[in-house]
């Protein structure tokens, strides 16, 4: 249940914090600050540290891997050029930039993975990388959450302070009215995009919740004039904000289905169903109230829904005009005999620009080219290499696809498209496919000459920006043969066809079924693209291993989740975390001794031997057969196999076997035969993959739906209609912040829920009283949760300078795991008694007595 969330605040050198008390209260750890002569202890906190690390730049010292060294070096460094004393001065010293990201809870990602996640967005903006990092990753209550911290200032290798290091986060330019950004890291795309991406690497079926169409904002507290904050006003203006954006959100689902899609795109061509489903989850209650909104989106005639590769059931959609323009689009660079149309494609940015420069002067252009970007930064290479041609620079917006104010602005500038004058677009893979589109059918309709540049480092193409990877991936080829260490970085640029060939020439790709002949060796395991396919594999293998003398025959064990078979010296690999003995989950172990009656194991881990008992923990199971997930943490030493049967993961399955060293793909021949069929199959497979690129189809669900409202609304039979029951008291509010499954409990119990919320809620005058009796008699956690809720008891939490730094508290539960199964039911059944009457929670009178008249039978 992923979301996006992020929030970049600005950490300043105080007179009493600094870069050590940020560091400090981040890591859950205790570090002496040299310039304030004190320690900043947050040890206590230590309960929600899952892991933390820091990421160094090359050629910074070896002690700055010790975060108190790091943490003193940064306020010092800062400390030496203040020249004004603190406490005169209006904008203190800036020390660093703090982070933080929601992130996919405990039951979605294993924390190994988290940690990667949380990893690559940190390093994802540019410059980011010349400069040191902390990270950390909390496990709280409610949300789990990463948090990075950057410095802003280069060391040497002895550890000295050097410039600082400007406009890798945000570029800044003064105006009349002060400093402006006037561009900066697009964080809820970043975030997306990265966790989306890496959802698709892992082979997991997981979407992450959609950008709303009126997305939440990040509030400042209301503050009085001594520089407290009112905490009453402050709590009620988050309230209304959030019931005024859950307003908007439901106007804009029950509104328009063209318009809600062309929302929720921001830019893209397709949106998976799952991403609407989950969009209307957030918002609405009852599961079949969700249903029917996502039916009416689908089911309306401005809406297409596609399926992949001859599926039955459709999996994305866009709209009808969306679909067109990007359909018009690709055939343009479909089309052969085109010459309008150039793509140059490189490794990395230097060698980028490198190449467009000697294409434009080799092709004997014009003088006075257009170059555009995303962003302006994104020209100044390409510009600076092509300054004797005096060319015209300016943003994709400002030319053709922005508001009437940055047109305007493009006109100021002369970047009109004139026959014969040449576009070069240096970055393609930034610009969105919607854009890109425009910006093709715009070249076309003016006759110009378009050159795009595609830098293979950004890894974009695989779930968006999709377009600028199918023009690079279909350019003329050249004589560049790419080598086996190229091949992943192709994979993650969204150069699939360019890598699949290079996978041909280097051997790695097996076109039949001879998977039987590489079962026999001990090291080999076999990764699947299904859990069924896997435990049929698994199967086959142990018995050819015993068959052969290979393995010995399997030993059956009895667990605390039923019988497990094991064989003495195989390969197994953990399904959860084990904590005695520290065992990850996804971590590999050979079986070396089996105690039957014990129910014990011992296995080989990291050098050492460690004991199981079974009893205890037994999410284990035989390494013969593995997901793709679980085949990313295998030992390098070993050999694998994979399989490609079906035509979904067929992405995540080659980056597989490009990042393992001793790796094949065995095809099967029913899916593909050759590279150039396999190339095609994995472009239509992408989750970003182009409209005309899958196959236009229906949804029944949708179509039933329309079918049965059409018989509706021709039935000549009139309804009753009854009269609305007065209003006493206001309906209860909406739990917002809960979890779907939770509020989708209260929606089937609203009578319950309705009692309660007259019984404690605000307007009745003895709530504490009524309330403090309800907490008394249940026995589930959520439902005092929720009478805490409606009587408005929640505890005031005292303010801090580093509450900005944590996740809000506001936000909404979005971890499943907050609850149990048992509070859940619980809280489900304590609901439903509730509106008996004559219960013992007193919130209904029983039912008045009958008055029974006796029957003579002789009046019968």
């Amino acid at each position: 249940m992923a979301i996006t969330f992020a929030r970049l605040v600005t950490r300043h050198l105080t007179q009493r914090s600094g870069a050590v008390r940020n560091l400090a209260y981040t890591a859950r750890t205790a570090i002496y600050d040299p310039r304030l002569d004190t320690v900043f202890d947050y040890a206590c906190l230590q309960g929600d540290l899952a892991c933390h690390g820091i990421i160094l730049p090359e050629g910074y010292p070896p002690r700055f891997a010790e975060l108190d060294a790091l943490a003193a070096a940064l306020d010092l460094a800062e400390w030496a050029k203040v020249r004004t004393p603190l406490e005169q001065r209006t904008r203190p010293p800036q020390v660093g930039l703090a982070l933080v990201v929601a992130l996919p809870p405990s039951d979605e990602l294993w924390l190994h993975e988290a940690a990667e996640l949380f990893q690559r967005i940190a390093t994802e903006p540019s410059g980011s990388r010349t400069v040191p990092i902390h990270w950390a990753i909390h496990n709280a209550d409610i949300n789990c959450h990463g948090h990075a911290y950057y410095g802003l200032r280069v060391f040497d290798a002895e550890g000295r302070p050097g410039h600082r290091v400007r406009n890798f986060i945000a570029r800044l330019r003064p105006s009349r009215f002060g400093t402006e950004v006037v561009e900066g890291v697009d964080w809820p795309s970043l975030v997306w995009e990265t966790q989306q991406a890496y959802f698709e690497e892992l082979g997991l079926e997981l979407v992450v919740d959609p950008i709303a169409p009126a997305p939440g904002l990040h509030l400042s507290p209301v503050v009085y004039a001594n520089g407290t904050i009112h905490n009453e006003r402050t709590r009620e203006q988050v309230l209304r904000a959030r019931q005024q954006a859950h307003t908007a959100n439901v106007a804009a689902i029950e509104g328009s289905p063209a318009e809600l899609i062309e929302i929720l795109l921001r830019g893209r061509s397709s949106l998976r169903v799952s991403e609407l489903e989950r969009l209307s989850a957030k918002f609405f209650d009852h599961p079949a109230e969700r249903a029917s909104k996502v039916e009416r989106v689908l089911g309306d005639d401005e809406i297409v829904t596609m399926a992949e590769n001859g599926a039955e059931k459709p999996r994305y959609l866009t709209t009808r005009r969306i679909h067109v323009l990007l359909t018009n689009a690709a055939q343009l660079i479909d089309d052969p005999g085109q010459q309008q149309i150039s793509t140059i494609t490189a490794r990395d940015s230097a060698s980028l620009v490198e190449r467009l420069a000697r294409h434009y002067f080799t092709g004997n252009y014009p003088s006075h080219p257009l170059i555009l970007g995303h962003a302006l930064s994104d020209c100044e290479g390409t510009a600076l290499a092509l300054a004797a041609c005096e060319p015209f620079v300016g943003t994709i917006d400002m030319a053709v696809t922005g508001s009437d104010s940055l047109l305007a602005t493009g006109r100021r500038r002369d970047l009109a498209f004139r026959p014969g004058r040449p576009v070069i677009v240096p970055h393609s893979e930034r610009i969105d496919d919607q854009r890109l589109a425009q910006l093709l059918l715009e070249a076309k309709k003016h006759d110009v000459q378009l050159i795009f540049g595609h830098d293979q480092c950004r890894r974009h193409g695989i779930v968006a920006r999709r377009l600028a990877a199918y023009a690079a991936d279909r350019a003329t080829p050249n004589s560049e043969r790419y080598g086996r260490n190229d091949i992943e970085r192709l994979l993650r640029a969204g150069l699939v066809s360019l890598a699949i060939t290079a996978m041909a020439d280097h051997g790695l790709l097996k076109f039949d079924d001879g998977l039987s002949r590489e079962v026999d060796n001990p090291m080999c395991v076999v990764a699947c693209q299904s859990r069924r396919r896997m435990r049929d594999l698994a199967a086959v293998i142990r018995e050819q291993r015993v068959r052969s003398k290979i393995s010995e025959p399997p030993e059956q064990l009895t667990t605390l989740r039923g019988t497990l078979s094991l064989s003495v010296g195989e390969w197994i690999v953990t399904t959860e975390a084990c904590n005695a003995p520290a065992l990850p989950a996804g971590q590999f172990a050979r079986l070396v001794a089996v105690d039957r009656s014990a129910s014990v194991i011992s296995v080989i881990h990291d050098g050492e031997i460690k004991k199981i008992d079974l009893d205890k923990f037994a999410a284990i199971r035989s390494a013969s057969t593995l997901a793709i997930r679980e085949a990313r943490g295998l030992p390098p030493n070993m050999r694998l196999v994979v399989e490609l049967t079906k035509h979904r993961h067929i992405w995540s399955s080659l980056l597989l076997v490009a990042r393992h060293a001793h790796a094949e793909l065995y095809v099967d021949p029913v899916l593909a035969t050759s590279a150039r069929k396999l190339a095609e199959i994995a472009g239509r497979s992408l989750p970003g993959a182009l409209p005309h690129e899958r196959e236009m189809k229906p949804d029944s669900n949708a179509e039933i739906g329309k079918i049965l409202l059409a018989l509706q609304s021709n039935d000549p039979v009139e309804t009753e209609l009854f009269p609305k029951a007065p209003v006493t008291a206001p309906a209860p509010p909406r739990p917002i912040h809960m979890e779907e499954s939770i509020r989708g409990m209260i929606a089937s119990n609203s009578e319950g829920y309705r009692l309660l919320h007259n019984h404690v809620g605000n307007h009745n005058p003895a709530r504490e009283a009524n309330a403090a009796r309800i907490l008394g008699l249940s026995n589930s956690n959520l439902l005092k949760s929720l009478v805490r809720f409606l009587a408005d008891l929640e505890l005031e939490r005292p303010s801090d300078e580093l509450d900005d730094l944590d996740l809000p508290v506001e936000l909404s539960e979005l971890d499943p795991m907050r609850w149990t199964y048992g509070d859940i039911e619980n809280a489900r059944y304590e609901l439903y008694t509730m509106a008996i009457p004559g219960s013992a929670w007193g919130l209904k009178p029983p039912l008045p007595p009958q008055n029974m008249t006796p029957v003579n039978s002789a009046d019968t």
